[in-house]
Protein backbone atom coordinates (compact mmCIF):
# COMPACT_ATOMS: atom_id res chain seq x y z
CA UNK A 1 0.00 0.00 0.00
CA UNK A 2 2.71 2.14 0.69
CA UNK A 3 4.28 1.95 -2.54
CA UNK A 4 0.77 2.35 -4.10
CA UNK A 5 0.50 5.86 -2.58
CA UNK A 6 3.79 6.86 -3.52
CA UNK A 7 3.31 5.85 -7.51
CA UNK A 8 0.03 7.63 -7.28
CA UNK A 9 1.58 10.95 -5.71
CA UNK A 10 3.93 10.60 -7.88
CA UNK A 11 1.06 10.25 -10.82
CA UNK A 12 -1.50 12.63 -9.46
CA UNK A 13 -3.87 13.52 -11.80
CA UNK A 14 -2.58 12.38 -15.15
CA UNK A 15 -4.72 10.25 -17.38
CA UNK A 16 -2.94 6.64 -17.19
CA UNK A 17 -3.17 3.32 -19.11
CA UNK A 18 -2.26 0.05 -18.75
CA UNK A 19 -0.73 -2.48 -21.47
CA UNK A 20 -0.63 -6.00 -19.41
CA UNK A 21 1.22 -8.38 -20.28
CA UNK A 22 1.52 -7.16 -23.86
CA UNK A 23 2.74 -9.13 -26.98
CA UNK A 24 5.72 -8.02 -28.99
CA UNK A 25 3.75 -8.23 -32.07
CA UNK A 26 1.05 -5.84 -30.47
CA UNK A 27 3.89 -2.99 -29.51
CA UNK A 28 3.38 -1.23 -32.38
CA UNK A 29 -0.40 -0.72 -32.02
CA UNK A 30 0.20 -0.20 -28.39
CA UNK A 31 2.42 2.57 -29.04
CA UNK A 32 0.84 4.11 -31.78
CA UNK A 33 -2.69 3.89 -29.28
CA UNK A 34 -0.79 6.39 -26.89
CA UNK A 35 0.64 8.17 -29.45
CA UNK A 36 -2.95 9.07 -30.33
CA UNK A 37 -4.58 9.42 -27.28
CA UNK A 38 -1.28 11.97 -26.12
CA UNK A 39 -2.66 14.43 -28.86
CA UNK A 40 -5.46 14.58 -26.81
CA UNK A 41 -4.20 14.36 -23.42
CA UNK A 42 -0.57 15.13 -23.19
CA UNK A 43 0.31 14.13 -19.77
CA UNK A 44 -0.93 11.15 -20.20
CA UNK A 45 1.10 8.09 -19.25
CA UNK A 46 1.38 4.38 -20.53
CA UNK A 47 2.53 1.42 -17.72
CA UNK A 48 4.00 -1.35 -20.10
CA UNK A 49 4.36 -4.65 -18.41
CA UNK A 50 5.95 -7.31 -21.17
CA UNK A 51 4.61 -11.06 -21.28
CA UNK A 52 8.44 -11.61 -21.44
CA UNK A 53 10.12 -10.10 -18.65
CA UNK A 54 13.31 -10.13 -20.35
CA UNK A 55 12.37 -8.00 -23.12
CA UNK A 56 11.63 -5.04 -20.88
CA UNK A 57 15.06 -3.10 -21.50
CA UNK A 58 14.55 -3.58 -25.26
CA UNK A 59 11.44 -2.37 -25.20
CA UNK A 60 12.51 0.70 -23.05
CA UNK A 61 15.31 0.82 -25.23
CA UNK A 62 13.21 1.04 -28.56
CA UNK A 63 11.16 3.65 -26.96
CA UNK A 64 13.73 5.95 -26.51
CA UNK A 65 15.15 5.56 -30.21
CA UNK A 66 11.67 6.22 -31.10
CA UNK A 67 11.52 9.53 -28.90
CA UNK A 68 9.62 8.75 -25.81
CA UNK A 69 10.69 9.70 -22.71
CA UNK A 70 10.79 6.79 -21.13
CA UNK A 71 11.75 5.50 -16.76
CA UNK A 72 12.00 1.44 -16.34
CA UNK A 73 10.91 -0.39 -13.01
CA UNK A 74 14.08 -2.52 -13.34
CA UNK A 75 16.58 0.11 -12.82
CA UNK A 76 14.51 1.36 -9.80
CA UNK A 77 12.98 4.57 -11.89
CA UNK A 78 10.14 6.40 -11.18
CA UNK A 79 6.82 7.70 -13.49
CA UNK A 80 8.26 11.27 -12.83
CA UNK A 81 5.33 13.99 -14.33
CA UNK A 82 7.68 14.68 -17.57
CA UNK A 83 8.00 10.62 -18.21
CA UNK A 84 5.27 9.28 -21.09
CA UNK A 85 6.11 5.28 -20.69
CA UNK A 86 6.91 3.46 -17.79
CA UNK A 87 8.14 -0.17 -18.75
CA UNK A 88 8.17 -2.94 -15.58
CA UNK A 89 9.32 -6.41 -15.91
CA UNK A 90 7.21 -9.34 -14.89
CA UNK A 91 3.72 -10.16 -13.37
CA UNK A 92 4.46 -10.13 -9.56
CA UNK A 93 3.21 -6.15 -9.55
CA UNK A 94 0.27 -6.14 -11.43
CA UNK A 95 -2.19 -5.60 -8.36
CA UNK A 96 0.20 -2.54 -8.22
CA UNK A 97 -0.13 -1.40 -11.88
CA UNK A 98 -4.29 -2.50 -12.26
CA UNK A 99 -4.83 -0.44 -9.01
CA UNK A 100 -2.87 2.58 -10.63
CA UNK A 101 -4.30 2.47 -14.08
CA UNK A 102 -7.57 3.12 -14.80
CA UNK A 103 -7.95 1.45 -17.63
CA UNK A 104 -5.91 -2.04 -18.98
CA UNK A 105 -5.73 -3.60 -21.87
CA UNK A 106 -5.13 -7.01 -22.13
CA UNK A 107 -1.94 -7.97 -24.23
CA UNK A 108 -1.78 -11.21 -26.15
CA UNK A 109 -5.75 -10.67 -27.44
CA UNK A 110 -5.04 -8.66 -30.14
CA UNK A 111 -3.20 -11.58 -32.53
CA UNK A 112 -4.00 -15.14 -32.11
CA UNK A 113 -1.67 -17.28 -30.01
CA UNK A 114 -0.66 -14.63 -27.57
CA UNK A 115 0.30 -16.19 -23.42
CA UNK A 116 -2.93 -13.52 -22.10
CA UNK A 117 -3.95 -13.02 -18.45
CA UNK A 118 -7.74 -13.95 -16.93
CA UNK A 119 -9.44 -10.66 -16.81
CA UNK A 120 -10.88 -11.02 -13.54
CA UNK A 121 -7.46 -9.59 -12.42
CA UNK A 122 -8.06 -5.85 -13.39
CA UNK A 123 -12.08 -6.57 -12.60
CA UNK A 124 -10.95 -7.14 -9.28
CA UNK A 125 -8.68 -3.87 -8.98
CA UNK A 126 -11.16 -1.50 -10.49
CA UNK A 127 -9.46 -1.36 -13.75
CA UNK A 128 -11.71 -1.02 -16.82
CA UNK A 129 -10.94 -3.56 -19.66
CA UNK A 130 -9.80 -3.14 -22.86
CA UNK A 131 -9.52 -6.24 -24.99
CA UNK A 132 -8.61 -7.80 -28.60
CA UNK A 133 -11.09 -10.63 -30.53
CA UNK A 134 -8.42 -13.24 -29.02
CA UNK A 135 -9.59 -14.54 -25.87
CA UNK A 136 -6.79 -17.53 -25.18
CA UNK A 137 -7.53 -20.05 -22.51
CA UNK A 138 -10.37 -17.50 -20.71
CA UNK A 139 -13.00 -17.36 -23.22
CA UNK A 140 -15.58 -18.12 -20.60
CA UNK A 141 -14.23 -14.99 -18.39
CA UNK A 142 -14.52 -12.72 -21.20
CA UNK A 143 -18.01 -13.71 -22.25
CA UNK A 144 -18.97 -13.38 -18.86
CA UNK A 145 -17.25 -9.79 -18.54
CA UNK A 146 -18.81 -9.01 -22.00
CA UNK A 147 -22.39 -9.83 -21.03
CA UNK A 148 -22.16 -7.57 -18.33
CA UNK A 149 -21.30 -4.42 -20.29
CA UNK A 150 -17.78 -4.83 -18.56
CA UNK A 151 -15.03 -4.43 -21.35
CA UNK A 152 -14.40 -3.08 -24.59
CA UNK A 153 -14.07 -4.98 -27.50
CA UNK A 154 -10.93 -3.41 -30.16
CA UNK A 155 -10.24 -5.85 -33.27
CA UNK A 156 -7.41 -3.54 -34.68
CA UNK A 157 -4.59 -0.89 -33.82
CA UNK A 158 -7.20 1.88 -34.96
CA UNK A 159 -9.51 0.46 -32.78
CA UNK A 160 -7.17 0.42 -29.91
CA UNK A 161 -6.00 4.19 -30.41
CA UNK A 162 -9.94 5.00 -30.56
CA UNK A 163 -11.00 3.33 -27.47
CA UNK A 164 -8.11 4.35 -25.42
CA UNK A 165 -9.14 7.92 -26.34
CA UNK A 166 -12.76 7.62 -25.03
CA UNK A 167 -11.62 6.46 -21.90
CA UNK A 168 -9.41 9.09 -21.29
CA UNK A 169 -13.13 10.70 -19.61
CA UNK A 170 -12.89 9.53 -16.52
CA UNK A 171 -16.86 8.54 -16.02
CA UNK A 172 -16.44 6.47 -19.05
CA UNK A 173 -14.06 4.77 -18.15
CA UNK A 174 -15.35 4.28 -14.68
CA UNK A 175 -19.15 2.94 -16.30
CA UNK A 176 -16.80 -0.19 -17.31
CA UNK A 177 -14.80 -0.42 -14.47
CA UNK A 178 -17.60 -0.73 -12.02
CA UNK A 179 -19.07 -3.48 -14.31
CA UNK A 180 -16.13 -5.30 -14.55
CA UNK A 181 -15.83 -4.92 -10.12
CA UNK A 182 -19.49 -6.15 -9.87
CA UNK A 183 -19.07 -9.22 -12.34
CA UNK A 184 -15.71 -10.49 -10.91
CA UNK A 185 -17.07 -10.21 -6.99
CA UNK A 186 -20.45 -11.64 -6.92
CA UNK A 187 -19.63 -14.92 -9.06
CA UNK A 188 -18.06 -17.73 -9.28
CA UNK A 189 -14.53 -17.04 -10.39
CA UNK A 190 -14.30 -15.30 -6.74
CA UNK A 191 -15.53 -18.23 -4.77
CA UNK A 192 -13.05 -20.35 -6.71
CA UNK A 193 -10.49 -17.91 -5.17
CA UNK A 194 -11.48 -17.66 -1.82
CA UNK A 195 -12.28 -21.75 -1.41
CA UNK A 196 -8.22 -22.19 -2.21
CA UNK A 197 -6.84 -19.55 0.04
CA UNK A 198 -8.64 -21.41 2.93
CA UNK A 199 -7.72 -24.82 1.53
CA UNK A 200 -3.91 -23.79 0.99
CA UNK A 201 -3.90 -22.26 4.82
CA UNK A 202 -5.60 -25.40 6.34
CA UNK A 203 -2.90 -27.38 4.44
CA UNK A 204 0.13 -25.25 6.23
CA UNK A 205 -1.13 -25.95 9.97
CA UNK A 206 0.70 -28.44 11.32
CA UNK A 207 -1.06 -32.38 11.80
CA UNK A 208 -1.10 -32.07 15.14
CA UNK A 209 -2.29 -28.64 15.89
CA UNK A 210 -5.68 -29.60 13.67
CA UNK A 211 -6.30 -31.85 15.76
Amino acid sequence: ERERASLAELIQARPVWLAAASNEAEEDAIIAAHAHAMRLAHRMLLILTPAAPERAPSLAERLRREGWIVAERIRDEEPEPEVQAYVADGDAELGLWYRLAPVTFMGGTLIEGGPGRNPFEPAAFGSAILHGPHAGAYPDAYARLNEARATRLVTSPATLAEAVSELIAADKAAILAHNAWAASSGGAEVAERVTQAILAELDAIPEQAAV
